[in-house]
């Protein structure tokens, strides 16, 4: 199981003096777009200051009924919470567990502490996800288009098609179809298909064929790094079938 030492997290904690003034630590948060930001004493860090810490800390302030003291009387001190660090070997799903419930955690990795958001978590799972949702929509529109085509014959047209000679192993449906036989389907039986693809024959089958080793390749563990692959073509791919 992976840990957290194999997750990318490449955001530098950016820190504030303990004593500097809350509006000066909101300024810095705020000209940086952070959502928190880190707090040290006697070069140790000793927690976090967020948005929301901020807004507790005022209310705190109303109910003790000094309220009336502006941000840059209260200190950064005031306002830390904990820093929510997890170590780095922790099982990977920890992440999930603790960015549901706050908004981001701290690792120490190479002597320095680095942070790890919500928003970079669903970020960098997006660039995950993305190869494997596309693949499987373009699948989808794949499987609609030959149902379209065919109808009710086309769980005979693939029994047809894709016989005993056939080196492909027959389908019993079309759920049963890989991307292979997705691309000899539509070149055995282009004529039904070319109204469709606009007479680009030779486009489709190199498409088709191209996204399913892809597939393979992901769905097989055959790949390091999801980045490695071409998402213009799975994209275009993606578009273009669900556009016909």
């Amino acid at each position: 199981m992976y840990t957290i030492a194999d997750l990318p997290i490449e955001n530098t904690l950016q820190t504030v003096k303990y004593d500097l003034g809350l509006e000066s630590a909101l300024r810095r948060m705020f000209e940086n777009s952070y959502t928190q930001i880190g707090v040290e004493r006697d070069s140790e860090l000793v927690g976090i200051v967020t948005y929301r810490s901020v807004v507790r800390t005022l209310l705190a302030f109303q109910r003790l009924e000094v309220g009336h003291k502006t941000l840059d009387k209260i200190s950064v001190g005031a306002a830390v919470e904990d820093a929510h660090t997890i170590s780095e070997d922790e099982n990977l799903l920890a992440v999930f567990d603790s960015l549901a419930e706050y908004t981001y955690i701290v690792v120490n990795r190479d002597d320095e502490w680095r942070i790890l958001t919500d928003y970079d978590l669903l970020t960098r799972l997006k660039q995950m996800l993305e190869p494997f949702l596309l693949i499987e929509s373009i699948e989808m529109q794949l499987r609609e288009i030959f149902t379209r085509v065919f109808g009710d014959a086309l769980s005979e047209q693939l029994a047809e098609t894709f016989d005993e000679e056939h080196p492909l192993p027959t389908p019993a449906s079309i759920e049963h179809c890989s991307y292979a036989h997705y691309a000899q389907f539509i070149s055995i039986h282009w004529a039904e298909f070319e109204s469709l693809f606009d007479d680009q024959q030779d486009v489709i089958r190199e498409l088709v064929l191209g996204i399913g080793d892809m597939r393979n390749q992901l769905f097989h563990f055959r790949v390091d790094d999801p980045d490695e692959f071409d998402r213009d073509l799975l994209r275009f791919g993606q578009s273009y079938f669900s556009s016909v």
